[in-house]
């Protein structure tokens, strides 16, 4: 274009049909991304579930495992096991100075002093609160109403009814359940044993474990037995001298 002779130079601008494009997500875009994330967090969540109720299971066998120890040390140390009720005392208070609580054992002093079938729990001693002696995985109180200190640990009533040598053990130690987990109310202070006349969920014994709950027997050797077990081999588990042949469990 020539205007008084001279040459002018038409500059384009936004008539001249060019679209500036702009960068974004668009709602499709934003709704597919919420999806995956939503999809990723529903893989990942039960994932850290399982891992941290896996290492619960594990801390609740390393507990049960230093039971069934204290139980060996205890024998080895008197030539028989502790008995349940023993001056008023559940068997537990006996395994205190091998669960590294003598301290607490010494306050006590179960071997001479009664507990009072009606005694009120005192916080500095019965109303302790013992980790050894608890399941991570179960979410109720860690002190009963009582006052007195929690236990998940039951006994198993062949074995704690009287004092016994391991040699009273004929079934085998190995085939024999020494103590096991409960989700009754049971202090550790008080008497409390139970009957493995029903598998674990359906009597005295049983966790917050999925399936099954964890056992020390008579060897300190720690099983995880399923709720779905033979009643009749878990029954047999139960007896000292019921000379039963044990089956898979």
């Amino acid at each position: 274009m020539f205007i008084n002779g001279e040459r002018k130079r038409t500059l384009a601008g936004p008539a001249s049909g060019r679209v500036r494009m702009q960068s974004g997500f668009t709602l499709i875009e934003l709704m597919v991304v919420i999806a995956i994330i939503g999809m990723l967090m529903g893989l990942i969540v039960p994932a850290v579930q399982m891992t941290r109720e896996s290492a619960r299971n594990t801390q609740c066998k390393n507990n049960l495992r230093q039971v069934g120890t204290a139980l060996q040390n205890h024998h080895s140390q008197f030539s028989y096991l502790p008995k349940d009720g023993e001056n008023g005392w559940g068997f537990e208070v006996f395994l205190l100075p091998q669960l590294e609580q003598s301290a607490l054992y010494g306050q006590l002093n179960p071997l001479t002093t009664k507990l009072a079938s009606g005694a009120v729990a005192q916080a500095e001693t019965t109303g302790s609160i013992l980790p050894v002696l608890l399941c991570p995985s179960f979410t109720g109180s860690t002190r009963l109403s009582s006052g007195f200190g929690r236990s998940n640990g039951l006994g198993n009533t062949e074995v704690f009814s009287k004092r016994k040598e391991l040699t009273d053990i004929y079934d085998g130690e190995s085939n024999t359940i020494a103590v096991g987990e409960t989700t009754q109310d049971h202090a550790w202070a008080k008497p409390g044993t139970g009957s493995c006349s029903s598998p674990p969920g359906q009597g005295d014994f049983g966790s917050q474990h999925s399936g099954g709950a964890n056992f020390v027997l008579c060897d300190a050797s720690v099983r995880f037995i399923s709720s779905n077990v033979d009643a009749t081999t878990f029954a047999a588990l139960g007896t000292t001298a019921g000379r039963e042949a044990i089956g898979e469990f």
